[in-house]
């Protein structure tokens, strides 16, 4: 399961989230589509599903919210801030 890494914080800042990364005192900024793509995984929505709801509120194709989704995540867990655990 995704999940984000254990040592973020994310208060919401009107519509977008500010990361921060306790590992190195940096702070990441998420546009409101990323806000969105993180809440859900943080609270533990799979990541198909992630999509799927996405694409339904949006009137997007599923495949084409599940490339943004996909890239995000991996974007994330490159970065450290999403953990496959």
């Amino acid at each position: 399961m995704i999940r984000p890494a254990p040592d973020l914080a994310w208060p919401p800042v009107s519509g977008e989230i500010a990361l921060y990364d306790a590992r190195d005192g940096r702070y990441h900024v998420l546009n409101s589509s990323a806000a969105a793509i993180w809440a859900a995984i943080a609270a533990e929505t799979p990541i198909e599903q992630v999509a799927i709801d996405l694409a339904d509120a949006h009137g997007v194709p599923v495949e084409a919210m599940r490339a943004d989704v996909d890239a995000f995540v991996a974007d994330a867990l490159q970065l450290g801030l999403l953990v496959d655990a």
